[in-house]
């Protein structure tokens, strides 16, 4: 793991990417790291106005959301300098994957959370519910285990369940990365 430049960070919705992104970088060994969230990417480059990804996805639908993902994931690969970029919970098709798990340069990691402490996390927030989580529990757990097909491939998986110790986790994927 030590050669990656880049890593990307998988998990489903709610699994707490975006909240340990921030704690990685708080943690970072140094300033030469980089630190992205896919879904605010696209919100900044397709959501001109716009306050919500979901507004995006509304607005574009789902096919062109898929694409701008792609679009944006690989001009942040393409870009120079060591980064860690938070996927969108639905990014890692298994196609991206095969693209990617070979690679020297890529590090991927799963950031796994059980079903239910996903679910909780969604409802927490205070914003607009994300547009999967209107499709209610049923259909949000059905593509949770979908998802699990690809995620769980992924040989680097952090744990992060509710009462998670977010700063230990951050110290133990530098530790690796190191």
């Amino acid at each position: 793991m030590a050669k990656c430049e880049k890593f990307l960070m998988a998990g489903f919705s709610g699994a707490g990417k975006t909240s340990f992104l921030r704690e990685l970088e708080f943690m970072a060994p140094d300033l030469s790291w980089e630190f992205a969230d896919l879904d605010q990417l696209i919100l900044k480059s397709r959501g001109k106005g716009l306050k919500e990804l979901a507004q995006v996805i509304e607005r574009d639908g789902w096919d062109k959301f898929r694409l701008y993902e792609r679009q944006e994931l690989e001009g942040w690969l393409k870009e120079e300098g060591k980064g860690v970029l938070a996927l969108g919970g639905g990014t890692l098709s298994p196609l991206l994957y095969d693209l990617y798990k070979t690679s020297r340069k890529v590090g991927i990691v799963y950031l796994h959370a059980p079903f239910e402490d996903c679910w909780e996390r969604l409802h927490l927030e205070k914003a607009e519910p994300r547009p999967l989580v209107k499709r209610g529990k049923s259909e949000l757990h059905r593509i949770y285990e979908e998802r699990q097909q690809v995620f769980s491939q992924i040989p680097w998986r952090i744990e992060n369940p509710k009462g998670a110790d977010l700063t230990g986790l951050a110290k133990a994927f530098w530790e690796r990365v190191s």
